[in-house]
């Protein structure tokens, strides 16, 4: 059984701060010791309802990965505002920095203010903004292929550091973006850190099929979950992946009913928090965790892809 949890981090706690910080490494710590596999880190590009104070996602996700061990984290980076380059170069860090235990999920604008941020205009229409999403996604994937796996020989005694001939340009030129490459970093310690895509759509569906490792069946879309997750399947499927290429797991509340809890359709559980402080609501996550996997937690070894069952990619080659 797979479980993951959303991170309750520096706004659940009134702001950003170096305590606020502690507070919340212990919250990783704590979620690592009880078995849960990877956490998600929420972000958003404009103050929201509750004012501000929320620590930038990425730079969280960079302190966390070497003050805690073991435990994926997974970030969310907007695909509407950022570039893929900066991306691919965050994400690849962050994965060296953890020892294999990064993952990220797409965002797009939530609405006009977070895109009046970054510039006068509309968020764009839901097909496209997935249509950037998509394109985002196939130029990180290229960026972190730039360099072989076996490209960094660091042979003192030759002299040599790496093969020129195992190192690729990407050369990308789409509708939405248009990056040279190579990435100055080698490829991440997972190949590609972990993607993690939530289904609201039929659409979301037939990306996550075609990209995601990880899909997340939103507990508002009930029963539909069960033809989400074929969709899925079969998009993965046209696309050349097997279907363990992709895990499902299902949005639950943490102080939910047993019931909610027996399901053959995922591979496991994103258990949310309930309302409340935020202490108080960790708990109760830790509580479910806890519960669930009945005192059995697996070692920190490997990397998250080996946690959640999920093979290393292998890149892309040069053309012969």
């Amino acid at each position: 059984m797979l479980l993951f949890a959303q991170l309750l981090t520096a706004q659940e706690d009134g702001g950003p701060g170096r305590t606020a910080y502690r507070r919340t490494v212990e919250r990783v710590r704590s979620a690592q010791r009880v078995g849960i596999d990877a956490l998600l880190i929420g972000d958003r590009q404009a103050a929201g309802p509750a004012g501000i104070g929320e620590f930038e996602a990425g730079t969280l996700a960079a302190a966390l990965a070497v003050a805690t061990d073991g435990i994926g984290i997974v970030t969310t980076l907007s695909t509407g505002q950022l570039e893929p380059y900066h991306v691919a170069r965050l994400l690849a860090t962050v994965d060296y920095l953890s020892g294999g235990w990064a993952g990220w999920q797409p965002a797009a604008p939530s609405d006009d203010h977070e895109t009046a941020n970054y510039g006068p205009g509309q968020p764009g229409s839901p097909a496209r903004q997935l249509g950037r999403t998509e394109e985002f996604t196939h130029v990180l994937t290229g960026l972190w292929d730039s360099f072989q796996d076996d490209a960094f020989l660091r042979d003192r005694e030759s002299g040599v550091y790496f093969l020129p001939d195992r190192l690729q340009a990407l050369d990308h030129k789409g509708e939405h973006f248009d990056v040279a490459g190579p990435l100055n970093i080698a490829r991440p310690p997972q190949g590609h850190p972990v993607l993690v895509h939530r289904l609201l759509t039929v659409e979301d569906a037939e990306f996550a099929g075609r990209a995601a490792d990880v899909a997340v069946l939103p507990a508002e879309r009930g029963t539909e979950a069960a033809e989400m997750s074929k969709t899925v399947r079969a998009a993965a499927g046209r696309h050349g992946r097997a279907e363990t290429d992709v895990r499902f797991v299902l949005e639950v509340p943490a102080d939910g009913p047993d019931e909610l809890f027996r399901t053959d359709i995922a591979d496991g559980f994103v258990l949310l928090a309930p309302r409340g402080p935020a202490d108080a609501a960790h708990s109760a996550v830790l509580e479910r965790a806890t519960a669930l996997r009945g005192g059995a937690v697996q070692p920190a070894d490997g990397s998250l892809r080996d946690r959640l069952g999920l093979l290393r990619p292998p890149g892309r080659r040069k053309a012969a």
